[in-house]
């Protein structure tokens, strides 16, 4: 299930490496490039994209054509703070339910594998999220319909304007 998706989270005592694992291979601690890598596509979505859903502590930003969604464990780091695990994955306009659900039992799974729980309230809410993406999607598609068929009315008047010897 987790070939599809980045998850990344911050280990909890704030000193060890943070736990990776990149499209179903989990990275080793001596792997900074991969590493790297990871945490810049992550970071691309969050800077460049625009908050799609938020809510019970669980965020969903996502930019064209990849998504980040931070859900927070029920464990808190050393210093008390809340401990999120983060999911980063494409989606296109066909954004289904199916992802949603995907997108949730890979974070589960990563929490368990990672010594983690997510509280039954956030594994909902993270499925839910997709919702918002999905209407985002639909609406961005039709914007983008209308806009093309705007373009192709103006462009269609300005061959008939010229046809005409408008010039």
């Amino acid at each position: 299930m987790t070939e599809k998706f980045i998850l990344w989270a911050q280990a909890l005592d704030n000193a060890s490496p943070d736990h990776f694992d990149v499209r179903g291979d989990e990275l080793s601690p001596d792997d900074s490039v991969r590493r790297q890598e990871a945490v810049s596509l992550v970071s691309a979505v969050i800077k460049n994209g625009a908050r799609v859903y938020e809510n019970g502590g669980v965020l969903l930003t996502a930019d064209d054509r990849h998504f980040v969604v931070e859900v927070p464990s029920a464990q808190r780091d050393r210093a008390g703070r809340t401990a999120p695990i983060v999911c980063y994955g494409d989606y296109d306009a066909t954004v289904g339910d199916a992802l949603g659900a995907s997108v949730a039992v890979a974070l589960d799974d990563f929490a368990k594998r990672i010594g983690r729980t997510l509280q039954t309230e956030h594994f909902d809410l993270a499925r839910a999220s997709f919702e918002a993406l999905k209407k985002k999607s639909s609406t961005t598609k039709l914007v983008r319909t209308v806009g093309i068929g705007a373009m192709g009315l103006v462009l269609l008047a300005i061959v008939y304007w010229l046809a005409q010897g408008g010039w």
